[in-house]
């Protein structure tokens, strides 16, 4: 998954010494919509949502909840969407990169004729994107580093996901491929070097947790994340008390 480090979409590095200082890290507890005439409920079609990520994970989370025969909408961030051989409803990611990428690589079986991919990313962003998020409620001050870009949130597109799922309504929400460990991606070889996540992303994930009412309604299939939120059941999904608790 996509590590974000800005709103600029530029290739901008900012030093690690600079990234690990608690002064330019921020957090985020939610989003809010810039184009808010965006007709959601054309394309949210179903209480759950099944959100994917990047994380080697995602074929046997994917097998898991499939399983169980759940209807739900699919909200693919980055390159999972190539994982799938049905429609997608929904695509995020934070880059202008991956914006060429979703061109060059949708297909007709993620998106057959007549069928519409809403795609999301964070800030201003006029071509490549649907719906735009923009940030709010900063938990803690932001301090500006020079030299380098302003640092605003240590978290990934997975979250962004969530938080967006949040906001459109969603009831349940399922995360898959999104275990925030340092292996690789699914798409790459055994062995190949993962994400490096600074401290800050499971702090981000853990405040996520413990401060947002609406997180009882998010599980996730394996990782990191599934110790933090907890796991899915059958039974949860299709109205029930019982889930895996986390850790």
């Amino acid at each position: 998954m996509k590590r974000i480090i800005g709103w600029s979409w530029l290739h901008q590095h900012i030093p690690i010494e600079e990234r690990m200082k608690v002064k330019n890290q921020a957090k985020i507890i939610s989003v809010d919509l810039i184009n808010r005439d965006f007709p959601f409920d054309r394309f949210c079609k179903h209480d759950t949502v099944f959100v994917t990520g990047d994380g080697h994970t995602l074929p046997q989370d994917v097998k898991k909840f499939e399983s169980w025969n759940i209807p739900h909408d699919l909200f693919c961030v980055n390159r999972s969407m190539i994982f799938f051989e049905r429609p997608v409803a929904h695509w995020a990611a934070v880059d202008t990169d991956e914006a060429v990428w979703f061109s060059e690589n949708v297909n007709g079986k993620i998106m057959p004729e007549g069928h519409r991919i809403v795609r999301h990313t964070i800030g201003k962003l006029l071509v490549g994107a649907d719906v735009y998020w923009e940030p709010i409620n900063f938990a803690e001050p932001i301090t500006p580093v020079t030299g380098v870009p302003r640092r605003i949130w240590t978290g990934n597109s997975g979250l962004l996901a969530i938080l967006s799922s949040i906001y459109m309504g969603y009831k349940k929400i399922v995360l898959a491929g999104i275990p925030l460990d340092t292996k690789q991606h699914w798409y790459e070889p055994e062995g190949t070097e993962g994400p490096n996540w600074v401290g800050m992303v499971y702090r981000q994930w853990m405040d996520f947790k413990i401060e947002i009412p609406e997180a009882e309604n998010v599980r996730s299939l394996s990782g990191y994340s599934a110790f933090i939120l907890g796991k899915p059941t059958k039974e949860w999904l299709n109205g029930g008390n019982h889930a895996e608790e986390s850790t």
